[in-house]
C-alpha cells in the first residue's frame, strides 16, 4: 500500500487535476465559440451526446472545485461507501454495475459472469450534508459533491462456482461552507464468491478485501491506509408482483417484482495510523420496480465495531446507516436511440435521504449526519 503512496516529485497529483480542470475550460470555451460560429450538431442525436458528456464533465470537475483541506475525523468515520453501494445495488437492469455490493439486492451479486466483464461506473452527487466533520454538535451544514469514478472487473474462476471480482475507485468529496472536511480516497479491492450456477437466491459465501488510502485534497497527503479483511455471506428472496416466491434459475432477475437481501459478516480493519478494529457487519436491503423507468430501494447497515485498546481506552462503537433511493431511468427514447443511451452510459437519476447515527462509549465520538440529494449514475460493460 505504501508504494501506491509514492510519486516522483515532478508527479504532485495536485497538477494532473489542474491541468484536467484546465483542459475541461479549454474544451467548454471551444464547443461556445465553435457554437457561436454558427455549427449546430447534425441531429438531435447528436445534440444529447454533446449535453450528456458536458453534463458528466462539468459534474466531476465540481468536485474539485471547492474546499481544499482534509479532516481526520472524516478520514476515521467517512467515506459514502454505504450511499455508492446502495445507489449502486437499485433494481436497474439497464445501467451496468459490478457484481461486487454490500447489499445482496444489487444486480448480478449472486449470479454468474461466464466471460471476463469490465464495468465502469460514474456517479456524480449533490446534496446537502447537516454534518460534514462527523462532529458530536456543532458540524458545518454544507451542500456537498462527491463524484465517484469506479472500474472494475468479474469472471468465474477457471470455470468453477467461484467467482471472482475486483475494483478500483476515486472519490472525492468537497464542501461550499465547510472548512476542514474536505477529503479524497483511493479504494481497491478484491472478491471471491461462491454462486449457486442455478440458482440466484441461493446462500452465497464471500471473502473480501478492500484498501483505502485517505488524501489530503486533492490527492496530495497520504494521511491514512486501512485494510479490511471482510467474510461474509449473502442471501435475497425475489417475488412477482403478487408477492408469490420467483422459482430458483440462474438468472430470475426478469421475473422479480419485489426483492429481499440479507448480507451478513465480520471484518478485520488493520488501519495506520492506529487503531485498528474488529466488526460484525449485517446489512438488510429491499428493492420493488415500479416501472420500466422507476425503482425504488431501502437499505440499512448496521454495524458493531470494537478499536483495539489505545492508552487504556476501549472504544466501542454501533453505527446505523439507512438510505431510501427512488431511482428513474432516463428512456432511451430522450437519448436518440438504445446505441446512443449505452454511449452515454445508459444514465439514470437517483433521489437519495440518507442518515448515519454512531453511538459510542467515548465522549465526542457519537455523531448523527444527514445526507438529502440526486446523483447522476452511468455505467458502462465492456
Amino acid at each position: 500500500m505504501h508504494r501506491l503512496a509514492r510519486r516522483r516529485p515532478s508527479q504532485d497529483p495536485r497538477d494532473s487535476v489542474h491541468h484536467l480542470g484546465q483542459r475541461l475550460e479549454a474544451a467548454g470555451r471551444n464547443m461556445m465559440q465553435t457554437r457561436q460560429a454558427g455549427f449546430r450538431p447534425r441531429s438531435a442525436r447528436a445534440r444529447r451526446v454533446v449535453f450528456i458528456t458536458v453534463l458528466l464533465a462539468t459534474a466531476i470537475a465540481a468536485g474539485f472545485a471547492m474546499a481544499q483541506t482534509a479532516n481526520s475525523n472524516a478520514g476515521l468515520y467517512g467515506g459514502q461507501d454505504g450511499l455508492f453501494d446502495a445507489i449502486l445495488a437499485t433494481p436497474n437492469e439497464k445501467t451496468p454495475v459490478l457484481q461486487d455490493n454490500m447489499f445482496a439486492t444489487a444486480p448480478g451479486l449472486e449470479q454468474t459472469a461466464r466471460s471476463p466483464q469490465f464495468t465502469l461506473n460514474i456517479l456524480a452527487p449533490a446534496m446537502f450534508n447537516s454534518n460534514a466533520q462527523f462532529l458530536t454538535s456543532g458540524g458545518s451544514q454544507a451542500l456537498e459533491g462527491s463524484p465517484l469514478v469506479r472500474l472494475g472487473w468479474a469472471s468465474q474462476l477457471f470455470n468453477s462456482p467461484i467467482r471472482a471480482s475486483a475494483a478500483a475507485s476515486l472519490e472525492t468529496e468537497r464542501f461550499t461552507d465547510a472548512p476542514g472536511a474536505a477529503i479524497d480516497y483511493f479504494r481497491t479491492s478484491a472478491r471471491l464468491q461462491y454462486i449457486n450456477l442455478g440458482n440466484d437466491q441461493d446462500y452465497s459465501p464471500f471473502l473480501s478485501y478492500v484498501p483505502r488510502m485517505d488524501f489530503d485534497p486533492t490527492f496530495a497527503r497520504n494521511f491514512a491506509t486501512r485494510q479490511d479483511l471482510n467474510l461474509g455471506i449473502d442471501k435475497r428472496f425475489n417475488f412477482d408482483a403478487g408477492l408469490n416466491l420467483v422459482p430458483a434459475g440462474p438468472n430470475t432477475s426478469s421475473e422479480t417484482v419485489w426483492s429481499f437481501g440479507l448480507s451478513a459478516g465480520g471484518q478485520r480493519r488493520f488501519r495506520s495510523p492506529a487503531p485498528q478494529s474488529y466488526a460484525l457487519l449485517f446489512g438488510p436491503s429491499a428493492s420493488y420496480v415500479i416501472s420500466e423507468q422507476w425503482n425504488a430501494s431501502l437499505s440499512v447497515p448496521i454495524t458493531r465495531r470494537w478499536f483495539d485498546t489505545i492508552n487504556g481506552v476501549d472504544q466501542r462503537n454501533l453505527t446505523i446507516e439507512p438510505t431510501g433511493i427512488v431511482e428513474y431511468v432516463i428512456p432511451s427514447g430522450w437519448l436518440g436511440g438504445a446505441d446512443t443511451a449505452r454511449m452515454a452510459g445508459n444514465p439514470a437519476i437517483d433521489f437519495f435521504v440518507g442518515a448515519e447515527r454512531n453511538w459510542s462509549n467515548v465522549s465526542g465520538a457519537a455523531y448523527t449526519q444527514w445526507r438529502i440529494g440526486l446523483v447522476l449514475k452511468t455505467g458502462w460493460r465492456f
